[in-house]
């Protein structure tokens, strides 16, 4: 690995750490709509096991919730945006709003994004390319 010369990286991402004062739950809510299992490293940090498509996704334990701050969010690769939708609201997530991607698909339409929160107020997209 490089150690951060101009234009070289320093190292990957691992995997994306959200922090909340639920671990459990909110590591069940990923995983229902992701896949993987919630597994428990040590106490108030679970992981989501194995990682679904290669990125790691864990929940560290916290005093207080963080309601998606930082300005950071997941796009969530599907197949199918309203089963997505749906598996979304029942598990627990929210709805906040549709957008349109600037980018037309291959035919010149629209393509749509949806933008959601999970229980604890982080935010994430439903993407379909």
């Amino acid at each position: 690995m490089s150690h951060g010369g101009e234009g070289s990286p320093i190292g990957w991402v691992r995997e994306i750490v959200l922090d909340t004062t639920q671990p459990e739950e909110l590591s069940r809510f990923w995983a229902r709509l992701l896949g993987g299992t919630p597994t428990e490293w040590y106490d108030g940090w679970i992981t989501l096991e194995p990682p679904p498509h290669g990125q790691r996704l864990s929940f560290q334990r916290t005093a207080g919730r963080s309601q998606g701050v930082g300005g950071m969010h997941f796009d969530v690769l599907v197949e199918d945006l309203e089963a997505a939708h749906s598996a979304v609201l029942a598990s627990g997530g929210s709805y906040l709003q549709q957008r349109w991607s600037p980018r037309p698909g291959p035919g010149g339409e629209p393509i749509p994004w949806r933008v959601y929160a999970d229980p604890d107020g982080h935010r994430f997209c439903l993407v379909v390319r």
